[in-house]
Order: C-alpha cells, then structure tokens, then sequence
C-alpha cells in the first residue's frame, strides 16, 4: 500500500532502507568512513544498536533515527540532501532528547511548494471544522446519557477543547495530521508500517511539543516494535515508558496515555498493582477505548482469569470488530482458556484473510507445538520467521526440522533444544524460550534455573511463565511458586468467574487504594 496521502499531488521520494545491518551499510548511508561512523556513536551518540552476544562489531541501525540524528547535529555536520526540505529550521530535538528517544527526520520528501499547497491545506480547512463538528455531537449525546460516567464526560469536553484551540493554528493542524497517519501506519502492525509510524509521530511531536497524543503514538509504537521487529523489549518499554510519562505530564485527563503506561508498568515493570491503576485510570476516562479492553485482557491473561480476560476481549471487539489484531488475540486467549477448537479456528480465520500478518502464525506455531502438531507447527514457525527477519528462530527451525525427518518429535525437541542453547550462550536468545522446550523434554530443573535467571536479569519474556503451556507443568513446583510470588502475580479471588468487576482484577489485599 502506498505511504503517500489522498490528495498529495507530488508523489514522495523513495524511502531509504528501514535497517542497517553492519558498520559498512551504516557509514555508506551517512556518506562517511566506517572509523568516523564508529567514532561518532562514541562522541556524539550515533544512535547505532547492538546486537546482544554479538560483539562490538554486530550492530544495525534504523535509517528513520539515523536521519533524526544528522537533523540534532549543528549546521557543519548535516548533509542537506538527507534532510527533508523545510525542516532544517524547526527542528532542535531537545523535545525527543529528554526523552533519551532519538529524533527523525520528516520523511514526507516533496518540495515545500507542494507541502504548503498541495498536500496539507485541503487538510487543513476540513479538519478543524469536522473535528470540531463530531466532538460537539459526542459532547451533546454523552452529556444527555444518564448512563454516562462524569470522568467521561470531562474527558469528551477536554477533546472539543483541544480541538477548538487547534482550529486556528496550523502547525498544530500539521502535527494532528501527522499523528493521524502514524495511528493509520500503527494499526498495520508491520515492521515497516510500524517505522512509519514511528517518524509519522515524531513529526508530529516536532511541530507541536506539547500534543500529548503524539507522545502516546511513540509509545504505542515502541510498545508493538518489540514484538513486531527486532528492537531489544529493555529498550522498547523504557523508551514506551517515557513517552507514555510525557503525554501524561502534558495532559493527565488523555486515556490513552493511562493506558500505554499501564502495558508497560505490567510488561516491563512487572507492577500489575501500578498497571491495574493505570488501567482503572484509562476505563474511567474513556471506556470505548478497544486497545484499552485488549491490553487489559493480555495483561493479566493466566489461570483463574480467563473468564475475566474474555469478558474484557469481548468488549473490545465489540468497540472494533474489525481488529484482525484483537480477533487474533482473542482466538489466542480461548485456546489458553480451554476452548481450544473455538480459539484455533479463530486464529486461522484471521491468517486465511491477512496471511502477511505476523501474530496469527506466531500464535498457530504455539498452539499447534501445544497439541503436538509438529508439521504444522514448523510451517508457521517458519513463516512467522519470514515475517520477522528472525535469523536465530530460521537457524532454530531448520535444526529442528531436520531432527523430526530423521527422529520424529525425540529428534525435533533435541535439535531444537542444543540450536536454543547455543544462541541463548551466545546471548541471542531469551532463557525463557529454552526453558519451555527444557520444561516439554521433562529437563524441569533446568528449565526452572533458566527462569531464575531470567527473573534475575528482569528479562521481559519471564512473564510468558504465566500461561505458557509447557512452562504450567512446572507450576506444582516449589520453584514456580515462587517465581509467581517474586513477580507478585495477581492471586485470582475464588469468585474472580462470575462477580470481579472488569475495572478491579486484583484480590482485595493487592490492590492499591
């Protein structure tokens, strides 16, 4: 699908590579010497990545931040020709800096010509007035519904505010503009669309620093670049955690905002007391939020909960029910939940109609090594690699294959195991993962020491410990309690099936009031 706008009579420029994969790539796409590019992530922070394990000398770059980068340099050391026209002047960075999140540059590469008289006036003269239309519509219907709660109503008041104050200022115009195709790029759910979105965001942040909206945009996104790319999850949900603050700081009545942090406190955190407030928070200002619902359910997704988690998942299919990412999720949690015929079928409707969309095959992969279906496990294994440019899942799945040709699921799980535990040595792979192929060959007190270690490390992926299915074997071991106490794992009350309310998912001596 075209990046370029409706309405844009100049088409852009071809966008550079989305990544770098080595020292070389990186210094030739800044015009410069690998020494000086290494020398500059030294002296000037060069916002190069390295690959975990992989050495100095494994690194990759995104072009999107390497772009924001050469914009935050003085005048000497910016190229021109990798800088979109027209925004040499507005951008200093010191917004995003504070944020330690790189900025980028605008990627809309048209004449300013065409900027100022093509692409954004149309835009400009309709928004204001359709906006601000619909909110006092909303405002009227909601302020007249007895049902309505009255942090809602404050909420939609606050929306036709902001919306009115930006009618007459075109910068801010642009920045919504900008936010609204980064959501349009967000909701892809693709490593490029998520790039996209990503610069889309950050635009908009640079022409309008207190928009509160856009920091919630680069959280969402960093939030989703950790499991749709390779970006490490340590530095995703740090990056997601402060931008979810900015927006907060910016506007504490956004209920997006409240929910981005919420993901994170849970997520990265492990603070499901701080993630449940957050949460709270998010339902009480806007509870036609879906990805509130949806993120709500995976969070405290685990035995004792599903009922509740589905309840939540409904409802957020409900508000979108055109959302292949909540139907995914939901056929997910069903199979979780017991009703394993219900949640495979709905995960397989949702890859027949969008077979480039990464989540069904990751999770078709779970569910089918769950039911011991290894020929359909390895083939969306497989794809779901493809998808994800994971070279170390490529390299794990052909070992694996090779041993179920040669020895069936003894020969699978062998293989698989010694490829998992030479990339987890290497520092390429989560102890957590290998701990579930330890957990299915009954290697049980290996598997419960690689947990230990993740904890230790406070490796995101410990938290899969919770409602994986070869980790729950181990949860009658003394090991695995503890584990849950450690993480302090929300303890489900004994009536949480039928009565806990959807905004209150801790047991009453857990939870903050």
């Amino acid at each position: 699908m075209p990046s370029a706008p409706h309405g844009t009579t100049s088409p852009p420029k071809a966008v550079p590579r989305a990544r770098l994969n080595s020292w070389k790539e990186i210094a030739d796409y800044l015009s410069k010497g690998e020494r000086t590019a290494k020398r500059w992530e030294n002296e000037r922070s060069l916002p190069v990545h390295h690959v975990p394990g992989g050495g100095h000398g494994s690194v990759y770059a995104f072009t999107a931040e390497l772009d924001g980068w050469l914009l935050s340099q003085k005048p000497k050391d910016i190229n021109p020709d990798r800088i979109a026209v027209g925004q040499q002047d507005r951008f200093s960075g010191s917004a995003l800096r504070s944020l330690r999140i790189e900025p980028v540059a605008n990627t809309l590469q048209t004449p300013a010509s065409a900027l100022a008289r093509t692409r954004t006036v149309r835009v400009r003269r309709i928004l204001p007035y359709t906006a601000l239309f619909f909110a006092i519509v909303l405002l009227v219907f909601y302020s007249l519904n007895l049902h309505t709660t009255s942090a809602y109503t404050s909420y939609l008041r606050s929306l036709l505010a902001k919306t009115q104050s930006s009618s007459s200022d075109p910068d801010k115009q642009l920045a919504h503009e900008l936010y609204l195709r980064g959501r349009f790029e967000w909701n892809k759910r693709t490593p490029d669309s998520l790039n996209r979105a990503l610069d889309y965001f950050t635009q908009a942040v640079v022409h309008d620093p207190d928009s509160a909206q856009a920091y919630v945009g680069l959280a969402d996104t960093y939030i989703l670049l950790r499991e749709y790319t390779l970006m490490p999850e340590a530095e995703s949900y740090a990056r997601a955690a402060a931008a979810a603050k900015k927006a907060i700081a910016l506007d504490d009545s956004l209920a997006e905002a409240h929910r981005s942090l919420a993901f994170d406190e849970i997520w990265g955190n492990w603070d499901f007391e701080a993630g449940e407030k957050e949460f709270q928070r998010a339902i009480e200002l806007n509870p036609e939020d879906p990805v509130t619902h949806l993120w709500f359910a995976n969070a405290f997704a685990a035995p004792g909960w599903y009922s509740v988690c589905l309840r939540e998942i409904n409802r957020a299919q409900e508000l979108d029910p055109s959302s292949y990412a909540i139907l995914a999720d939901k056929g997910l949690l069903l199979f979780h939940a017991g009703q394993t015929k219900q949640g495979l079928e709905l995960v397989k409707q949702v890859e027949q109609t969008d077979p480039d969309f990464l989540s069904p095959h990751r999770y078709l992969a779970s569910m089918y090594l769950t039911l011991r279906d290894y020929p359909n496990f390895l083939a969306e294994s497989e794809k779901s690699a493809e998808l994800s440019h994971d070279q170390v899942l490529k390299d794990t799945l052909a070992a694996a294959r090779l041993g179920f040709q040669r020895n069936g699921e003894r020969g699978l799980l062998h293989e698989m195991y010694i490829a998992q535990k030479k990339f987890h040595e290497e520092g390429k792979l989560s102890g957590t993962i290998l701990a579930m192929t330890c957990a299915r060959m009954g290697k049980k007190e290996e598997a419960l020491q690689l947990l230990r270690d993740d904890y230790d490390k406070h490796d995101a992926k410990l938290l899969m410990f919770r409602d994986n299915a070869d980790l729950l074997t181990l949860r009658n071991e003394p090991g695995y309690q503890d584990l849950l106490r450690k993480v302090h794992s929300p303890v489900p009350t004994a009536d949480a099936a039928t009565s806990v309310p959807a905004s209150s998912l801790l047991a009453p001596n857990q939870a903050k009031r």
